[in-house]
């Protein structure tokens, strides 16, 4: 009774309580098979929640060993890897889970984002396509298929592929951001502005859309205005020099244009 109940709250619970509570019942030797892979998957996802990439692929690959078929164990593994920038082992894990499951969607995406990665762009965008046939409403999958066109300096199927996921999400962040990274590419400043005013009204802790407007309104000689993205970008990113670097040179610009020291 005691050891179903650790299974039980195992699958349900999150945190540190499920962790106890998958670790008791494994230790209780009364599982195998696909429970027994079942409760080691489980405390990966936990382990993974926490960041604990180690800890996560370790109960992993138990459960893939206790139960060679189960799918979950080796997308989630995937994962893991990727996290942790090992994409060679990413992809052969999102493969063996295509290879399980032919019409797993997000396992395309995830090897999609791992071929990326590693530059390889027609083969990211062979995986978005099968993931986007698969899933016609895959937003992720439209938005990482525009990152790869940009890879690939195809601006204008770029823009299209974000267009399409913002038309399935109008608030999806990262793809207006996306989106006027590929116009401010193209020279249209207006329309990458308007795409990150419109990030930065969503989300507005969205340091990278700031940095770039910042960018943009340089380029169009808005120089004040250039001058407070850069000052949010690096209060929000205190970090990365190129905050400061850019206030740096846009105060140079304002100084040489009216003549102030």
């Amino acid at each position: 009774m005691a050891a179903a109940d650790d299974v039980d709250t195992c699958a349900r619970q999150s945190g540190d309580a499920a962790i106890a509570a998958c670790s008791r019942a494994i230790a209780s030797g009364e599982f195998s098979g696909e429970e027994l892979a079942k409760i080691y998957l489980n405390r990966g996802v936990e382990h993974r929640s926490k960041s604990e990439l180690d800890s996560a692929i370790a109960d992993y690959s138990e459960a893939i060993r206790v139960d060679p078929r189960r799918v979950a164990a080796y997308f989630n593994r995937g994962n893991a890897w990727q996290a942790k920038g090992e994409f060679d082992r990413a992809a052969a894990d999102y493969s063996e889970t295509i290879r399980l499951d032919p019409g797993h969607a997000r396992a395309y995406n995830n090897r999609g984002v791992t071929w990326s990665e590693k530059g390889a762009a027609d083969r990211a965008i062979a995986d978005y396509n099968e993931a986007i046939r698969l899933d016609p409403n895959y937003v992720e999958a439209y938005s990482n298929r525009g990152n790869a066109w940009i890879a690939k300096g195809d601006r204008e199927r770029a823009i299209g592929d974000y267009d399409s996921a913002l038309r399935l999400d109008p608030k999806y962040v990262e793809a207006y951001d996306n989106r006027g990274d590929a116009f401010l590419a193209k020279g249209d400043l207006d329309s990458a502005i308007a795409d990150y005013d419109e990030a930065i009204r969503l989300n507005p802790k969205f340091a990278k859309s700031y940095y770039n407007r910042g960018v943009a309104r340089e380029k169009k000689r808005s120089l004040p205005e250039a001058l407070s993205d850069f000052e949010a970008y690096g209060q929000l990113v205190p970090s990365d020099p190129d905050g400061p670097k850019s206030m740096a040179r846009v105060k140079t610009e304002l100084s040489a244009m009216t003549g102030r020291r």
